[in-house]
């Protein structure tokens, strides 16, 4: 009996790194470690996608707290290239209301398929079926299928920012955390893959 409780110990722990490793690398989820430097509300622990029966995109990013009110200028983005730079941002102040703005930035040349945050972004009209809201511990964000060139590369991250709104214009001053693939960011996958994944029955 001690034998196969070994074994099966044995299993558990080499499994273990596979698995993990196997989180790490799907790209329908980003994974963020732990920082007990940050306030709850700004710590981001994982950013998750899915697909809503209405043909939705939906991004879920998870914190390790939340707050009703606090610093006015801090923000939960959404960072999205597709084609071009994307963010969407939501106050992480929770009493203020599911207002969601989306700005954009070109692809520079010389960034390549980088998926690293640009510092500026200019306001872009908001299409039909973008929204955001407040979860427990976080926010989603929704994006319509429609608006996705499926012929196009995608990637997604997402981080917490104090960040200057003056106009049309977005300026973040500040990151705080980021949930992100790699030290230099990740390169795009084709958007077909991404979406075939999440439909995926194999979570």
């Amino acid at each position: 009996m001690k034998i196969v409780l070994a074994v099966l110990l044995w299993l558990a722990i080499i499994s273990m790194p596979v698995s993990a490793m196997n989180m790490y690398d799907d790209p329908r989820m980003i994974l963020s470690f732990l920082d007990k430097s940050l306030p709850p509300e700004l710590d981001i622990l994982r950013v998750t996608t899915d697909i809503a029966s209405d043909n939705e995109l939906v991004f879920q990013v998870k914190t390790k707290g939340e707050r009703e009110s606090g610093q006015e200028q801090d923000y939960l983005l959404l960072h999205i290239v597709h084609e071009k730079h994307y963010v969407l941002l939501i106050s992480v102040n929770k009493e203020r209301e599911n207002k969601v703005a989306l700005y954009e930035d070109s692809l520079h040349p010389k960034s390549g398929e980088n998926l690293r945050l640009p510092q500026t972004f200019k306001l872009s009209p908001l299409p039909m079926g973008f929204s955001a809201k407040h979860i427990p511990q976080g926010a989603e964000f929704n994006l319509p299928l429609d608006w996705l060139n499926f012929g196009a590369r995608l990637g997604f991250d997402a981080y917490t920012v104090q960040a200057r709104i003056d106009g049309n214009s977005l300026e973040i001053s500040k990151i705080y955390d980021q949930a992100r693939k790699g030290r230099q960011g990740n390169k795009l996958i084709s958007t077909i893959t991404l979406l075939n994944k999440i439909c995926s029955p194999q979570r």
